[in-house]
């Protein structure tokens, strides 16, 4: 079986690779993931990401190593195990990063990766539902649908308003202009139902005849001849790198692998943005949580079978705010993901009995690193993920501010 390029991993950038370069006819590719067809009706349903999140049929179910700074917990790091990757296990919720991180790009050698180069390519690449003809930040069209929420929520519209009485703007369009302030969530969604990458790029792309799609094909190493590209992730990438021999000579060697090309940079400077969450129990029942039990969830599933509109559409996180920190901060540092719910066993996503929302601050330019390797020259072994949360300064005051 040979093609002219052939793609390990179809999850985001895979399926778009895919998809682009089979557009010439005259290329042949091959598309290998490890997981398998995305026909599992949760992956579809918005809120069925509270089970997909935690089930290793299609979630690689990864957790960090043990660190002093995060009170020697591992925590969970979901990777999609499935066509479409993690767009296919994800929050949905769409943000395309701030403009001075792209100049930031640009100003130190990266040319063409400002923001002015790059918002073409964010407006080829969606099909925004909510765009105007003059719209200069988004565009229809391209093959990701983005869409706005398909309701609004009185705590949530409470919020917002809360938010402006302490001097925090209302922004309807975090990836317009600014990113400053608090506004719904905008989603990759159509119609009530996850828009993956899969969905996006990959449906239409596979009927070409030069594109063969393989499901269930976990790739343990790269022969380093012909056309291979390495879309594994930022989790599973460098392990594949580091099986192959491309690494660290001396990491290499403590695990018996002989080395091939040495590359001390590989799954070095691992940064993440850390999350944490905050509930609180509201006074009046206007959270979700009086429908997640009883006849309240039974009348939630045939309002979205009906109208795809409801509990069952909503992501993880329905309200953003974007804020400073502090002042002099180039942009917002700080993320916060806000539901209209809170649960009493997260782990298990079981609701509270009584109204509550939560708040999941985040942390946007963090400064620990970390790192990623194998555990051992078995492919199939979990690498071992050490992002060191926390222990950069700056990164503990920047998530108390946000607290």
């Amino acid at each position: 079986m040979k093609a002219d390029y052939i793609i390990i991993g179809g999850g985001s950038a895979g399926c778009v690779l895919a998809a682009r370069l089979s557009e010439d006819p005259a290329v042949s590719i091959i598309l290998l993931e490890a997981g398998g067809e995305d026909r599992n009706p949760l992956i579809h349903v918005p809120a069925g990401y509270i089970k997909t999140m935690v089930n290793p049929a299609m979630n690689w179910m990864f957790e960090t190593e043990p660190h002093e700074a995060s009170n020697n917990r591992r925590i969970k790091q979901p990777r999609g195990k499935v066509l479409g990757g993690s767009s296919s296990i994800n929050a949905m919720l769409y943000v395309r990063g701030q403009a001075a991180d792209y100049d930031g790009w640009a100003q130190r050698g990266n040319l063409g990766w400002s923001f002015r180069d790059v918002l073409p390519y964010f407006r080829r690449a969606e099909h925004c539902e909510f765009s105007r003809d003059d719209d200069e930040f988004h565009a229809k069209g391209g093959p990701l649908n983005v869409s706005g929420l398909r309701n609004g929520y009185e705590a949530l519209d409470l919020l917002i308003e809360a938010a402006k009485s302490c001097g925090y703007p209302h922004n309807p369009d975090y990836n317009g202009a600014s990113q400053d302030g608090f506004g719904y969530y905008q989603v990759t969604q159509k119609n009530g139902m996850r828009f993956s990458a899969k969905k996006a790029y990959l449906e239409d792309a596979r009927k070409r005849p030069n594109l063969r799609v393989i499901t269930h094909a976990h790739v343990t190493g790269l022969t380093l001849e012909g056309e291979a590209i390495l879309s594994a992730g930022a989790i599973q990438s460098p392990q594949i790198l580091e099986l192959s021999g491309i690494g660290d000579p001396d990491l290499l060697a403590s695990h018996g692998i002989a080395v091939r090309h040495a590359l001390a940079g590989v799954g070095e400077n691992f940064h993440d943005h850390y999350i944490s969450r905050l509930s609180w129990r509201l006074k009046s029942n206007i959270s979700i949580n009086k429908l997640a039990h009883g006849f309240g969830l039974v009348s939630e599933v045939m309002r979205y079978l009906l109208t795809r509109r409801g509990v069952l559409s909503m992501p993880a996180g329905m309200l953003s705010g974007f804020v400073r920190s502090r002042e002099g901060v180039a942009g917002p540092d700080i993320q916060y993901h806000i539901a209209n719910a809170s649960f009493a066993n997260p782990e298990k996503r079981q609701f509270d009995t009584f109204p509550g929302i939560t708040f999941g601050p985040c942390m946007l330019r963090p400064e620990s690193r970390g790192s990623i390797h194998i555990a051992g020259p078995d492919p199939m072994k979990a690498p071992l993920i050490q992002p060191n949360y926390l222990t950069a300064d700056e990164d503990c005051r920047v998530h108390v501010a946000a607290m």
